[in-house]
C-alpha cells in the first residue's frame, strides 16, 4: 500500500515539521505492515507559480506547459492510495509552497483521475503562536475538490516550548498516523458480521384518556 508523505514547509533539513511528519509516518507503519511510504518535500523541486492563462484546460492542450519539476511531482504520487500531510502555518494560512502546489494542480481539472485525490487523508498542523484551527480549515475545500477524505487532523501551537519535539506534540502525530493505518485496514477488510439482537416489544401502556383499572383494595 503506498502512501505519500507530504511535508509542506519552506525550510530545509533539518525542519520541526518534517520531524512531526516522521512521527506520523512511524505510527502509520504499527499499522499498515506493507505501507510503501514516498515522502515529498515540496521546497526540494522546482515548481514555479501557476500563470493563470489557463492553457492547460483547453482540450488540445490537457497539461500544465510550465518546464519545472511539477510532473516528477506527480508521477511520485501514482498509485498512492493515502497521504499524510505536515505544514506549519505562514502569515496566517498555508505555505505558499502548498498554495503554488494547488494551484498548478488545477491543469487536472478536467481529468478522469486527478493526481493527489481520491485519498484517505491525515493532516498536521504547526505553528508558533495561533492560527492552527484556520489554517487546517482551508485545507478542506481543496480535499473536497480532489475528493480526498480527512480521518485524522491535529494541531499543534508552539507558544512558550522551546522544542515542541519534547511535548505531547510526537505521540499525538503518531496517533494521527495510527488513526489513518487503522482507517485503511477497516477499508480493505470485509465487514464484520454482527449478532442480530432480539426484538423486545415494550408491554402496552394505557393512552391518555383510556378508563383507569381499578386497584385492588381501591
Amino acid at each position: 500500500m503506498k502512501i505519500i508523505a507530504l511535508s509542506c514547509t519552506q525550510r530545509r533539513l533539518p525542519s520541526l515539521t518534517d520531524a512531526l511528519l516522521e512521527a506520523a509516518i512511524a505510527g502509520v507503519t504499527q499499522e499498515v505492515g506493507d505501507a510503501e511510504i514516498q515522502r515529498i518535500r515540496l521546497i526540494d523541486h522546482r515548481i514555479e507559480m501557476c500563470e493563470g492563462e489557463d492553457t492547460c484546460l483547453e482540450p488540445d492542450v490537457g497539461r500544465c506547459t510550465l518546464n519545472d519539476d511539477f510532473e516528477s511531482v506527480i508521477d511520485m504520487a501514482e498509485g498512492a492510495q493515502a497521504m499524510l500531510l505536515a505544514m506549519p502555518v505562514y502569515a496566517g494560512n498555508v505555505p505558499s509552497v502548498l498554495k503554488i502546489f494547488q494551484e498548478r494542480l488545477k491543469s487536472f481539472m478536467k481529468s478522469t483521475e486527478r493526481p493527489f485525490g481520491g485519498l484517505t487523508v491525515g493532516t498536521i498542523v504547526h505553528s508558533r503562536t495561533m492560527l492552527t484551527e484556520p489554517a487546517l480549515a482551508s485545507l478542506f475545500p481543496w480535499y473536497l475538490r480532489l475528493k480526498n477524505r480527512n480521518v485524522a487532523s491535529a494541531c499543534f501551537t508552539q507558544n512558550n516550548h522551546e522544542d515542541l519535539m519534547r511535548t505531547a506534540a510526537p505521540d499525538l502525530c503518531a496517533a494521527v498516523g495510527r488513526q489513518l493505518g487503522m482507517t485503511l485496514n477497516a477499508a480493505g477488510s470485509p465487514a464484520q458480521s454482527r449478532a442480530t439482537l432480539p426484538l423486545v416489544q415494550s408491554s402496552s401502556r394505557p393512552r391518555c384518556g383510556d378508563p383507569v383499572a381499578s386497584l385492588p383494595g381501591a
